[in-house]
Formats: structure tokens, sequence, C-alpha cells
């Protein structure tokens, strides 16, 4: 991709339309005097504090971190959900960061309060969902995406390196298994699965948004298989800082008005 010059153009030119080049090189020129937040707490949809740094990985191609996963959630899955209810499955979202606190905690009852949160952050009961979806951070720089498959009574595991040998997705299903037993749900017999097909990343660091495509496509009731691959990459990079992007101005133009 070249310099960053040269990633900046290919981005605008080649990726975006021709009339938003302008939007994206006046957010880059942005990020040179603004280093902060994006989004703060709750503004505008985002439970999350996104940061001009986030969105200049997401352009030029570099690793991304829980809170990309988070807003993409927040706002490309549920704000579209809450409008079309009937064209998406009934999902919920335990949050990236669940996973690493879970194991990060020393005992049983520390685990268990994490889990307890994530899952009283849920719209109604766990039993009443098609599907909650659970992004994994495994190992030390990598994403994959475990979905708690509540009507079929399954564990699935969609990962773009497949890694069936990681230890570390076996332990954390046991310790969901463990805690769901204490809400009264008995997945200690739910197979854990690794569906096929599973599109595969290359040799970047594209496994967030894999995570957050996989999400994009089990989430409505019409998308049959996993249409993209590592060659969508840079597009959809590119799709997500826009939308990003075009949030942040709009709030900063209603902020000017008020």
């Amino acid at each position: 991709m070249g310099n960053k010059e040269g990633r900046r153009d290919y981005v605008a030119r080649k990726i975006l339309a021709v009339d938003e080049k302008s939007l994206i090189e006046r957010f880059l020129n942005e990020c040179i005097i603004n280093d902060d937040l994006m989004f703060g707490g709750t503004l505008e949809g985002y439970d999350n504090f996104l940061s001009f740094k986030d969105i200049r990985d997401l352009l030029f191609t570099r690793e991304s971190e829980s809170v990309i996963i988070d807003c993409y959630v927040n706002t490309c899955l549920f704000l579209p959900h809450q409008e079309n209810p009937d064209i998406f499955k009934t999902f919920g979202y335990l949050g990236a960061a669940l996973k690493g606190y879970v194991q990060s905690s020393k005992d049983d009852k520390s685990k268990f309060q994490h889990f307890d949160y994530s899952f009283r952050k849920l719209d109604c009961a766990a039993t009443e969902f098609d599907l909650l979806f659970s992004p994994m951070h495994v190992g030390t720089n990598h994403w994959a995406l475990l979905v708690i498959n509540i009507k079929e009574k399954e564990f699935h595991v969609y990962d773009s390196l497949r890694n069936k040998d990681c230890r570390d997705i076996s332990q954390y299903v046991e310790e969901l298994r463990r805690y769901m037993k204490g809400k009264h749900i008995d997945s200690e017999n739910w197979s854990l699965r690794y569906p096929d097909p599973c599109p595969q990343q290359g040799s970047g660091d594209d496994c967030a948004i894999f995570t957050c495509k996989y999400m994009e496509c089990l989430a409505p009731r019409d998308t049959q298989g996993f249409p993209f691959s590592q060659d969508d990459m840079p597009t959809v990079r590119a799709k997500f800082a826009l939308h990003f992007i075009k949030a942040y101005f709009n709030a900063q133009e209603r902020s000017e008005r008020i």
C-alpha cells in the first residue's frame, strides 16, 4: 500500500466515493491536532470511548481493539435492528472485553460477577434470544467469535485462523457452562462446534474485522453463508471507518448548533 500518503489516497480514491475523499482528508487532518476521544460515554449511541487512533488503525490496516468491535455492534447491528426488527434474528451481545475480564479473574466470585454484569445488560432473559455473540480475544493478539446458539443448544466458534486446538477457547466455554448452569440454563451437553464455511484471513491484522463480519452475516434472517473474503478487507475497513467518521462530524455539527 506504500507510505501513509499513498494509503490515504488509496482509501479515499479507490474504495470510497470520490465525493467522500474530502471527508476522509478532513478527518485525517483533525487527527494531527487531536488525538483525544472521538466518542465518550454514550454519545451518538456509542457506548464506548472511541479514539482517533482507533480510526487510523482501521484505515491503515493495523490491528483493531475491542472498542471497534463494540462500537460496530452498537451502531451497525443494534440500531438497524431497532428500526427493522423483523429482518433480524433475536440476538444479544455480551461485549468484546468479557472473556478477558473473566480469564484474568483469580477467583470464581470475580468471574461470576463479570458474567453477571454482561448478562444483566441484555434486553431480556438469555433463553429468549436466538443467538448471543461473545467476541473472544484468543491468545495475545487474535480475535474470534463465540456464538451461544440458544435455539440449537450449541456453542459455535467462528475463527478466521481456525484455532480448533486452542485450549483458551474451550476453557472459556467451560466457564460459560458453569455460569449458565447457575442461571438455570443447562448447557453441559451442548456441543462446541466450528461451523463451515468460515472465511479465513490472510497474514494481516484483520481478525477483528472478520469477527464483525461474522456477526453481520449471522444476525439477519435472510443472509445465507458468509459472502466476504480476505480480498474484501480493505473495502470493509474503509466502510467501517467512514461510518464512524460521518457520525463524528454529525455530532460535531449538532454541538455547534446548540
